[in-house]
Order: C-alpha cells, then sequence, then structure tokens
C-alpha cells in the first residue's frame, strides 16, 4: 500500500506545528506495516496537491485544531471525503474535504482519506509544541496505529 501523508501548520506557531511532528510519526507507523509512506510538510494545504492524490491507496492529513473543537481526549482521527464548500475566499480555508473534492474533480475519484487532528492549546509564536499538545500527539499516533490496521490488504 501506497501512503500520502501531509502534515500542515506553521511550526513557528507553537502547537500550530503540530501537523508536522504527527506526519512523521504516522509515516513510522505506516513503514512498520510494510506499507510505502511519503510525507509532504506544508503551512497550508495547496490546489496543486490534488493533482498528486492518484498515486496512492491511503491519504492522512495531520493538522492541529483550537481548544473545544472535538472529543474529550483531545484529539480526533476521522475518515473524510470530497466536500467543494469553502468558509471564506482564501486560501487559509482551504481544508482537506476542499483539496479531496478538488482531486475528485480532476480524477473522478480519490483514495480513502483519514484527518488526525490534534488539539493545541498556544498558537503563539516560537518553534516546539506545549507539553500538553506533545502529550496529545502521542496518544493520537497510538490510536491511529489502531486505525491503520484496518485498512491493510
Amino acid at each position: 500500500m501506497k501512503v500520502l501523508i501531509c502534515g500542515y501548520g506553521n511550526p513557528f506557531r507553537t502547537d500550530d506545528g503540530v501537523g508536522h511532528v504527527l506526519a512523521p510519526g504516522a509515516a513510522e507507523i505506516a513503514r512498520s506495516l510494510g506499507w510505502e509512506a511519503e510525507v509532504r510538510l506544508e503551512h497550508q494545504l495547496l490546489p496543486e496537491m490534488a493533482e498528486e492524490f492518484g498515486g496512492f491507496d491511503l491519504l492522512i492529513f495531520a493538522d492541529a485544531r483550537v481548544p473545544g473543537t472535538g472529543g474529550e481526549e483531545g484529539f480526533d482521527i476521522r475518515e473524510i471525503g470530497p466536500d467543494p464548500s469553502i468558509e471564506g475566499l482564501n486560501i487559509h480555508s482551504v481544508g482537506p474535504e476542499w483539496v479531496l473534492a478538488l482531486a475528485a474533480k480532476i480524477r473522478g475519484k480519490v483514495p480513502p482519506s483519514v484527518l488526525v487532528s490534534v488539539e493545541g492549546e498556544s498558537f503563539d509564536f516560537g518553534e516546539g509544541l506545549t507539553k500538553a499538545c506533545k502529550k496529545r500527539t502521542s496518544l493520537a499516533l497510538v490510536a491511529l496505529k489502531e486505525r491503520l490496521g484496518e485498512y491493510r490488504k
């Protein structure tokens, strides 16, 4: 199985950079399952990425989320699909569902896709994750390993 893992966010805004930590961790998990894994680290998702998706069997998106927007564990792992709606009119509003919708228009279909989001507590200028975000990241990666077992071919 060939997997593309897109970690996005700003690593110079503390916890906003959690996608840059999650993505390599997810790649390690994928490789431990015998899969081929490619990692892309970006500040934001770009429309140009949509064309690349067809060459993969599974897509994983990794990002931060603001407090209070998810479950009690401080992270969320869920399957996502194409959704062309955009909130606002700028590139910062583009989420993985929108890029998947663009990919579906280009190729007619998209691979199964998973979003891993971890709650951040600080988005101030600075490098490195807060202690709490690091803990939630570790928990999310353990849960992701369990979830990826469902995709074994």
